[in-house]
């Protein structure tokens, strides 16, 4: 549990969030269920579904900030995009609470594993940095554009702010932590990789000696087979027996053992993130179409005011973390399935013996192993994530910025007749 110990401000937020109902005993570190935190997140669950409620069966006139139809529906769809993405993700944790403790299980079951068969630190201090790192860039941008956001808005003189503020904000920095818990699980599962490759391009399975054995029950073993079989099969066995006391051969299954594992794990971590990777996502393509719609709008209209000026800003200031998030998750998945890659490199760099057949029968088995268990995230199956993702959004982006154009058009020719 040292990793769990190294993400405790992680953890402290997803708590306030009500992302996580587990809490750790001080003395042993031990977590367990917290039914004060089940009732929050339940509390949470009713109040975030009683305002999407509210939004739906209301006529959404406090958040009209223009008197384009167009534009006023797309502001409306991006608001309860963000409350649906809020609700769904606060939901899915909840439900997936103890497949949570079920991921924490199997990255700690791996790490010793790694420190007694391997020999090797998975050195979660490392780990630590970078997610700090990160976390750092995250809260940047996000504190960032909402205080530019406010700012513009302070300019340009506009009353409903405060109403967006009220109304946007705080799904949105809870959408904003449950995105640095999926960055987080990612880099967990990258971090393990990258341990992996580095013990397999250590490998050598043909100037590793096997230790001597001082006992007599190889000895037992040869005699007793001696007694009952013939010369060749004898041959076999010694062989056979050598071969799997090479220590590099033993180290080789247990990196098998160990990318099972991980592939393990990205299945689970697949489960336990994947609806809120889908509406996230999908909440972030809202938004980007939306205020790419109200670039547009402006651009058309552009007269070299500053409150032209400002809006082009605001919404481009709007856009920002939502390109943040998807960038940053399409990244950190392509670079991670990236690592399977290059674990399949280091196996076929491995000196092998033509005339070795359990050698050729190990690494023929890790090389269909590789094969057939790719490691990949999805959005609860829908779609993959990696950088095409990113081309897909830009491209349906297009798409249905198109047809709002061509709907807006349509509205100016009906004003005008």
């Amino acid at each position: 549990m040292d990793f769990v110990k190294s993400l405790g401000a992680l953890h402290k937020c997803m708590q306030l969030s009500a992302l996580s109902q587990w809490m750790s005993e001080r003395k042993t570190g031990k977590l367990y269920l917290s039914r004060l935190l089940e009732s929050y997140a339940i509390c949470t669950l009713l109040i975030a579904f009683a305002v999407v409620l509210f939004d739906i069966f209301s006529d959404g006139n406090y958040f009209r900030i223009s008197e384009n139809d167009v534009g006023q529906t797309l502001d409306y769809i991006k608001l309860m995009g963000i409350r649906v993405a809020h609700f769904v993700s606060i939901l899915e944790a909840f439900l997936r609470r103890h497949d949570h403790n079920s991921f924490i299980k199997q990255v700690s079951e791996m790490d010793r594993i790694f420190e007694c068969s391997l020999n090797v630190d998975v050195n979660d201090s490392f780990l630590r940095q970078k997610i700090l790192r990160r976390g750092v860039l995250m809260i940047f941008v996000y504190f960032g554009t909402e205080a530019l956001k406010l700012w513009l808005h302070f300019l340009a003189n506009d009353q409903n702010y405060s109403i967006n503020l009220i109304f946007y904000l705080l799904p949105f920095y809870i959408c904003g932590v449950r995105y640095f818990q999926i960055f987080t699980a990612i880099m967990i599962v990258r971090h393990r990789l990258d341990k992996l490759v580095t013990a397999m391009n250590e490998l050598n399975l043909l100037n590793s000696k096997p230790k001597q054995n001082t006992g007599g029950s190889s000895n037992t073993n040869i005699k007793f087979i001696s007694q009952a079989s013939p010369v060749y099969e004898i041959t076999d066995y010694l062989k056979h027996q050598y071969d799997m006391e090479n220590p590099d051969m033993k180290r080789l299954l247990i990196i098998r053992d160990l990318y099972n594992r991980l592939w393990e794990l990205t299945v689970t971590l697949n489960y336990d993130f994947g609806i809120s990777i889908l509406t996230n996502v999908g909440n972030d393509f809202i938004s980007i179409t939306a205020n790419c719609y109200w670039i547009f709008l402006n651009l058309k209209t552009y007269s070299t005011t500053l409150q032209n000026f400002l809006e082009i800003a605001r919404s481009l200031t709007w856009s920002t973390p939502h390109l943040f998030n998807v960038l940053m998750l399409a990244l950190l998945c392509e670079r991670t399935v990236q690592r399977t890659t290059a674990i399949a490199l280091g196996l076929h760099r491995i000196e092998t013996n033509i005339w070795n057949d359990n050698h050729n029968t190990v690494i023929e088995q890790f090389s269909l192993q590789l094969l057939h268990q790719k490691l990949a995230f999805s959005a609860a199956g829908f779609f993959d994530i990696n950088c095409s993702l990113v081309y897909t959004i830009a491209g349906a982006t297009t798409t249905y910025l198109i047809i709002l154009i061509q709907f807006h058009m349509g509205e100016d020719k009906l004003t005008t007749n």
